[in-house]
Formats: structure tokens, C-alpha cells, sequence
């Protein structure tokens, strides 16, 4: 029963569907090699195991693709945040914690226009 439990609850987890502008909590790898449980914004959620996202720090970012979240207590972050668009990876959906909450239509729309003026394709 307990296997069967498991795998249901992770193949739930990898049929779940995110959307831009979720916030999650995933562990990330740091250059170090350690990990560090932080949260994230989903940049993109094809469907399939793994994600793209955007990592959100507390401390205080100005470099360019750093975007000040307006809405952070509206998001589900604790405390005042930066989602840093310039450090985007592409995880397992498996190493996300939870859903954290999501951004509001202006911090997607600023998130979008921060994300043109780095990715000038």
C-alpha cells in the first residue's frame, strides 16, 4: 500500500501543470554543490517532467533581468523579494516542495517587460 501511495503521489506531481507567474518552492543546487530550499517563479511548464524557472531571492538585486516583486505578500513570499531572470535553470518537476501562490497581472506584465529588455532576441 505505502509503495503504491509513493508513486501515486509522484506521478501527481509530474502531471501537475504550472503556469507563468506560479511561485514554488524547489531545491536548488548552488555553485558550492550544496542545496538550498528557495522559492521560484515558473517561466515555463511544457507539460511534460521538468520546468523552467526563475529563482526569487531577499536580497536586494539591481543588476539588469532583476525585477523588485511589487506583490510579494500577495505571491506567498515572507518577505520583500527580486525574481532574478538572468539566472533561469530548467528543473524535475520532482524537486518541487509545494506551490507557493503566483504572481498578479502587474507583476506578469513588469515580469514580461524586464524579461524583453534582457532577451533581446
Amino acid at each position: 500500500m505505502k509503495i503504491f501511495l509513493n508513486l501515486t503521489i509522484n506521478l501527481t506531481q509530474f502531471m501537475t501543470k504550472y503556469k507563468f507567474g506560479d511561485i514554488i518552492l524547489v531545491v536548488f543546487y548552488q555553485t558550492d554543490g550544496n542545496k538550498k530550499q528557495r522559492p521560484a517563479l515558473i517561466v515555463l511548464d511544457t507539460g511534460d517532467n521538468d520546468i523552467v524557472l526563475a529563482p526569487i531571492t531577499t536580497t536586494e538585486r539591481k543588476s539588469k533581468g532583476d525585477y523588485r516583486i511589487k506583490n510579494w505578500q500577495q505571491s506567498g513570499l515572507l518577505l520583500n523579494s527580486w525574481v532574478r531572470l538572468a539566472k533561469i535553470t530548467c528543473l524535475g518537476k520532482s524537486a518541487i516542495h509545494r506551490r507557493l501562490g503566483a504572481f498578479n497581472n502587474d507583476d506578469k506584465k513588469q515580469t514580461v517587460s524586464a524579461w524583453n529588455k534582457l532577451y533581446k532576441f
